[in-house]
């Protein structure tokens, strides 16, 4: 008799086991046979960044595609060397159109970034539909040396808009000559 009660108590540990695997595949599927986040920990996102490794258009101009709010640019050394070419009366002027974004970010080597503003000594200006952030030469040249990537980010929360800066990861703040218009 003990033997049959151990046998029982194995095949219901066993079945119990199998439960929340069974409940857990049946829930991340949907009726179509696609994967579903119902409320777990987290959605992935497929990767919709645009990487400019080529010389930036004579326009100035990059088209940005826009998810879940936020729209994402990153320019290469050679993208960001190509922005000499758009300096004129002491500017340079990057457009990053992102229609309904509600974020922006851009990424831009810094390297590259010091040599154009050495070379032009003019003013970034990023342009988008959420904010214009005019970043002076002084700034470009001095606070962006010994590091790898410039990160400008810019958000619209509805009742407020706030922006910011960030070489290799570190917040700048109280940048001399920062102009930002809304």
């Amino acid at each position: 008799m003990k033997k049959k009660f151990i046998a029982k108590l194995l095949v219901l540990a066993l079945v119990l086991s199998m439960v929340p695997a069974t409940i857990l595949a049946a829930s991340a599927t949907t009726a179509a046979g696609n994967t579903a986040n119902d409320g777990g920990y987290y959605d992935v996102y497929e990767d919709t960044t645009v990487r400019v490794n080529e010389a930036v258009p004579e326009t100035g101009v990059i088209e940005a595609k826009v998810v879940a709010g936020v729209a994402t640019v990153t320019l290469n050394a050679k993208a960001v060397e190509s922005l000499a070419d758009l300096a004129k009366d002491g500017e340079i002027a990057l457009e990053i159109k992102s229609e309904g974004a509600t974020k922006v970010e851009a990424y831009l080597d810094s390297a590259a970034l010091i040599k154009v503003a050495e070379e032009t000594s003019a003013d970034l200006t990023i342009k988008s539909s959420v904010a214009t952030i005019t970043i002076p030469n002084a700034v470009l040249t001095n606070e962006f040396s010994g590091i790898g990537s410039v990160k400008v980010s810019v958000q619209n929360t509805g009742s407020s808009v706030g922006f910011s800066i960030q070489a290799s990861g570190k917040a700048l703040k109280n940048i001399t000559g920062l102009k930002v218009e809304f």
